[in-house]
């Protein structure tokens, strides 16, 4: 019986790191709309936070003020295919937008998301 809790506490620790590891890493790529321009997307996810950065297209009639700056992420909440993440862009700079993002797992190498303005995002594994 000892034997047998042991080796399920194992399980639950492997499957948790496992899990754990699935998001961790740098992830890049495009976030599009119809309405608002798009933008490129990097993201950096270690443990419990990272930074994301983003990058305005072309295409753009305004500059915007948040874009190329490195701005605070911290993970609200994590699964085995899914993950919340808090951006955290008024920490950078005031009126930089803050917002949830709930990233899922496509594959083991891209991850997928809706903001609030529309944008879909489509991350790939760097």
């Amino acid at each position: 019986m000892r034997t047998s809790a042991k080796f399920a506490s194992l399980l639950v620790l492997f499957t948790s790191f496992a899990f754990a590891q699935t998001f961790d890493g740098k992830w890049s790529g495009p976030a599009t709309s119809p309405s608002a321009g798009d933008i490129q997307v990097d993201l950096t996810i270690a443990k419990s936070g990272g930074t994301m950065r983003y990058e305005q297209k072309v295409n753009y009639t305004t500059i915007d003020q948040c874009a190329n700056r490195d701005i605070p992420v911290s993970v609200v909440s994590q699964t085995a295919t899914e993950m919340v993440i808090a951006i955290q862009g008024a920490k950078v700079l005031k009126g930089c937008f803050d917002e949830t993002a709930t990233l899922k797992i496509v594959d083991g190498k891209t991850l997928q998301s809706t903001l609030k303005d529309g944008r879909t995002m489509k991350l790939s594994r760097k």
